[in-house]
């Protein structure tokens, strides 16, 4: 009886573990159906928000510290002049990216860039942006980013460096 339950038990598991991936898919497909449609005048203005977001994530990736703080200051300055109510929480930290300095650690500047990151996570998740924008994460750091898919097809962990590929492609625009 006993390798009667644990056989069961086992047969279970390894069903499950035969589409690992369909609920994640589903998850993705779900996430993206969900999402709110955006004006256009809208939709320019975040677009512009997020091609400055990918050139600061870039120049992380380059560990250039001149181009990381002038990228955040471009960026910062973006974001804080959007005038838009529905991009109000980006622009309200667009002030934490006016931290990020050549001369710091790029763990101090991964913090100020994080405090930016999260309502910008939270819009992308939100609204229809370009689908060449995802949202990935690390489980190892707890943290997440967001990738121009068509630039950067692969994990670029920009919280660990030492680990570049550690991390998965949350969403599937």
């Amino acid at each position: 009886m006993k390798h009667i339950i644990i056989s069961m038990i086992l047969m279970t598991g390894l069903a499950n573990a035969q589409h690992p991936n369909d609920h994640d898919h589903d998850h993705d497909h779900k996430m993206s159906e969900a999402r709110k449609p955006l004006k256009a005048a809208e939709k320019k203005e975040v677009t512009s928000i997020l091609d400055k977001n990918d050139e600061l994530f870039n120049a992380f990736l380059k560990k250039d510290n001149a181009l990381i703080e002038k990228k955040a200051k471009a960026l910062a300055e973006t974001a804080s002049q959007t005038k838009m109510g529905i991009l109000k929480d980006i622009s309200a930290q667009a002030d934490k990216l006016s931290t990020v300095s050549g001369s710091k650690s790029h763990e101090a500047n991964m913090v100020a860039y994080e405090a930016f990151l999260k309502p910008l996570i939270k819009f992308v998740q939100t609204y229809e942006v370009d689908k060449k924008f995802n949202i990935f994460s690390c489980p190892m750091v707890k943290k997440s980013w967001i990738q121009d898919t068509s630039v950067n097809k692969d994990v670029q962990n920009v919280y660990a460096m030492e680990m570049l590929e550690c991390g998965t492609q949350d969403t599937k625009f």
